[in-house]
């Protein structure tokens, strides 16, 4: 790069890269930039101890939290913040209009076992513009279900509920043992969520993230452990990418359930959904679409989407549809139409393959699944040594799917595939670090320990990809690695020195971090960090990315020559993708 490179162009030479990725022919998912303005516009603090909240475990937080809203933050441009400390809840609170706020929580706020709470713990609702964010790692929510589960008090707050909000992120939060769901957006957009640990109960009704999106969601790295949903789609959603998410001993992803029976008024609509790199331990399902039958013929959708690179140790099912959910089979007259879905680079095992093999799809006998592409299921049982793959009326491709000539009336039918060897260059998964067996139901849930995934420094900096990698080898073996390329724009006069993460080597698996030889575990990853150096003229964007494209060049530069800004390396496309959002995260890393 040429010396004297001033920030102006650096930001110029990424709008264009941005650009040039939006330019693009491809398949890339519009992502959500969450909330509009940054932090720097909403500096007014609003503490709650300025509103009569204690830091004492016993005074209830509630009003105080109430009052700094209304009295405080609601006119915009403004933090409210819950500063580190401990805090009691025994009542809920609504935060309803405002716009272009933050709430900081950096305390733990505990929610007492018979509050008043109506529901939910605190919910923000019917504004836009707003940011919901610890800056310190400790900003928390603690339901202690197990109590309300233990005493039948009745308690049964959701942590954290946002209803119609446009702009929205949410990051860097813990919440914990919800009597119910964990965190729930009802009908929001432009919404981006990350860094999101979920440390929930052994028993059903406790959804990890609940979401039902009319435009523009984008949720990624995230962490659930609970006995339901991991991240539960519902309707209405559209353009929601959902990545990088960790399903502990879950009830793993959902879509639904959806129901045919409630006419046109509560159709389902749910399109253009992309969930990838999904990680599961020990869950009931990696993925499920539930669907309820009733109506007349079709009665909504789901369309037009991916479902792509998930790897599982020993759940219960692996890919599990059910259009007759709860074993619900009347009136059998219409369903959820479900089309356009494709399955592909499904890695992992089940646990008894026979009972419940890794592809169980119960489609509806009054209308089919169409245009349906199952691929690349490199799946196994941990139980046996054989697996049977189950589609009932399911017309597309690959493994137990029926074509459908053009023209031609569907049928009913269901096709039984026994597959008695393990798929060409299987690797059985290893059981990984961070996969732990549940929480019980009865016991508090720690809330601090152990580590979570994205820790957040005191400079509010966070590196998730380093994070996981220390815990995830096992996955990284279970996936195909054929590329590894570097693309570095570096200021002048630095050398390897100044870089937080080990220059890419010419060979595949090379040593991205100091402390480990493991790769962050997806077949397409995340840079690895984005981080401002010394000077604020210096700006370095490092993109590791991992492609499974066989034709992709297997010789790269040596550490010490790295590529040039915008050399295409493998699969372009996806290069680009991934650059593009983190280009966006760079600008706003430097508008902060």
């Amino acid at each position: 790069m040429a010396p004297g490179l001033s920030s102006a162009t650096i930001l110029l030479s990424l709008f264009l890269a941005l650009f040039y990725s939006t330019y693009v022919q491809t398949t890339i998912l519009e992502r959500a930039d969450g909330s509009v303005t940054p932090l720097s516009f909403k500096s007014k603090q609003c503490s709650v101890l300025d509103y009569g909240a204690v830091a004492d475990g016993k005074t209830d937080i509630g009003p105080a939290i109430s009052e700094a809203f209304t009295s405080c933050a609601k006119a915009g441009g403004a933090t409210l913040v819950v500063p580190e400390g401990n805090y009691s809840m025994a009542t809920g609170v609504t935060l309803s209009g405002g716009a272009s706020y933050a709430f900081q929580l950096d305390g733990l706020i505990t929610l007492t076992a018979d509050g008043s709470f109506n529901g939910n713990a605190i919910v923000i609702e019917n504004t836009q513009d707003v940011e919901f964010f610890s800056s310190n790692g400790l900003g928390a929510i603690n339901g202690q279900g197990y109590l309300a589960r233990k005493n039948n008090s009745g308690q049964n707050a959701r942590l954290v509920r946002f209803i119609t909000v446009t702009g929205l992120a949410v990051h860097d939060t813990i919440l914990v043992d919800s009597p119910t769901f964990h965190l729930v957006f009802d009908g929001v957009s432009n919404m981006e969520t990350y860094h999101i640990t979920v440390r929930g109960p052994d028993v059903g009704g406790t959804d990890g993230i609940d979401l039902e999106c009319t435009d523009d969601c984008y949720i990624h790295d995230f962490e659930v452990t609970n006995r339901d949903e991991c991240v539960s789609v519902k309707t209405p959603s559209k353009n929601v990418l959902i990545k990088n998410g960790y399903c502990n001993h879950s009830g793993g992803m959902s879509i639904g359930s959806l129901t045919a029976d409630g006419g046109s008024s509560e159709a389902a609509e749910v399109s253009n959904i992309t969930m990838s790199d999904i990680y599961s331990f020990q869950s009931t399902q990696m993925l499920m679409i539930k669907t309820f039958p009733g109506g007349a013929g079709a009665v909504g959708y789901v369309n037009d989407s991916t479902f792509e690179n998930f790897w599982s140790y020993d759940c219960t099912y692996g890919l599990d549809i059910d259009q007759y959910w709860e074993s619900t089979t009347t009136p059998d007259t219409g369903a959820v139409a479900l089309s356009g879905l494709t399955f592909r680079n499904w890695t992992g095992h089940v646990d008894n393959g026979v009972s419940r093999g890794p592809i169980v799809i119960r489609g509806s006998d009054i209308v089919p699944l169409t245009d349906i592409t199952l691929e690349d299921f490199d799946m196994w049982t941990l139980t046996g040594n054989e697996i049977i793959d189950q589609c009932k009326n399911v017309y597309g491709t690959g493994y137990c799917a029926n074509s459908l000539a053009l023209g031609a009336t569907p049928t009913t039918f269901t096709v039984s595939a026994t597959i008695t060897a393990t798929p060409s260059g299987y690797v059985s998964p290893t059981s990984p670090a961070w996969g732990i067996s549940g929480y019980g139901t009865t016991d508090p849930i720690p809330i601090y320990t152990p580590q979570v995934f994205w820790p957040v420094s005191a400079s509010s900096s966070t590196t998730p990809a380093a994070a996981r990698a220390a815990t995830t080898s096992a996955i990284v073996s279970a996936q195909t690695t054929s590329t590894i390329a570097a693309v570095d724009q570096v200021a002048p006069n630095l050398t390897s020195s100044d870089f937080p993460v080990v220059p890419v080597s010419s060979s595949a698996g090379a040593t991205l971090f100091p402390s480990t030889t493991s790769l962050a575990p997806s077949n397409v990853s995340e840079p690895t960090t984005l981080v401002p150096l010394p000077s604020p003229t210096l700006v370095s964007l490092v993109a590791v990315c991992r492609t499974n494209s066989a034709s992709a060049s297997a010789t790269l530069p040596a550490a010490s020559s790295p590529l040039p800004f915008g050399t295409e390396v493998g699969n372009s496309s996806t290069w680009l993708l991934e650059l593009s959002g983190w280009v966006e995260a760079m600008i706003r890393l430097l508008e902060k």
